[in-house]
């Protein structure tokens, strides 16, 4: 299996804080925690590439070649 890449590994790390956000904001749980969450977001987003659009609508794009990440579509 390949090795995973720093890009592999932000994504994974970003795509798993937006499904804590979800979970949270679903249930209306812990809000301190949430807006950390929030925070690490927007702060990974930031760094990876992505603009304030898509950043504050969670809108993250990735080409994928099975399950590397290729390159973020960023607009």
């Amino acid at each position: 299996m390949p090795r995973e890449t720093e890009l592999d590994r932000r994504w994974r790390d970003l795509m798993g804080l937006c499904t804590k956000e979800r979970d949270y904001r679903a249930r209306s749980q812990h809000p301190k925690l949430l807006r950390y969450i929030s925070q690490q977001i927007d702060e990974l987003a930031a760094q990876m590439g992505f603009n304030d659009h898509q950043i504050k609508s969670r809108e993250f794009r990735a080409e994928k070649d099975g399950e590397h990440i290729l390159r973020l579509l960023v607009d």
